[in-house]
């Protein structure tokens, strides 16, 4: 029988985002993916090898989003609907509310050195999509020129990674709404000179 490639990162992509690296066994990875051990361990080498691929996929797809954010016509626009989209996607997704990246942080000790090195190389591919989006705001004049870069494309993705959490809790997605709109406030705003 022969496999899709990118089907199969999907699929592997979903249980690892529903259930965490730990938590999904062999068992699990074999009926998500519907095969057999012999064909999972030829074509990965091992879980940390199918884990490893989730990951870069799921940065990849990620840094296009962001892409498209810095491409639209109105960056702080789509960075608005970017935002929206992640957080108040529907129930039976509630999973997908939550950063794949940073639920796998929280395993680091577990997932083997090649999968993490991949975590981490990834949360700074997208802390660059941040930057990226930073720079052409203040390019476009949607950001004071005054705003700092690095810090605001840091200060954005912790914002981003910490509503997700905040989003993947609410049952109400207006709160989660008000909340995105406090992030576009504050970015436009005052940021400090100096740090203590």
């Amino acid at each position: 029988m022969r496999y899709d490639h990118d089907e199969i990162i999907e699929k592997a992509t979903t249980l690892f985002w529903q259930r965490g690296f730990q938590a999904a066994g062999m068992r699990d990875i074999q009926q998500a993916l519907d095969m057999r051990p012999g064909s999972i361990y030829a074509r990965f080498q091992s879980k940390e090898g199918l884990f490893k691929l989730v990951v870069e996929h799921y940065a990849d797809n990620s840094a296009k989003r962001l892409k498209q954010v810095t491409e639209a016509r109105s960056p702080l626009d789509a960075l608005y609907h970017f935002f929206e989209t992640a957080l108040t996607g529907p129930d039976e997704q509630r999973y997908m509310r939550q950063c794949l990246l940073v639920k796998s942080i929280a395993e680091l000790d577990l997932i083997g050195d090649i999968a993490k090195k991949a975590v981490l190389e990834s949360m700074q591919t997208l802390k660059a999509g941040f930057r990226n989006i930073i720079e052409t705001c203040i390019e476009k004049g949607e950001l004071p020129e005054h705003t700092p870069t690095s810090t605001a494309a840091e200060w954005l993705q912790n914002q981003f990674v910490g509503l997700r959490a905040f989003a993947l809790l609410q049952d109400d997605n207006q709160t989660t709404i008000k909340m995105i709109d406090k992030v576009i406030i504050d970015l436009k705003g005052q940021w400090p000179q100096q740090t203590h």
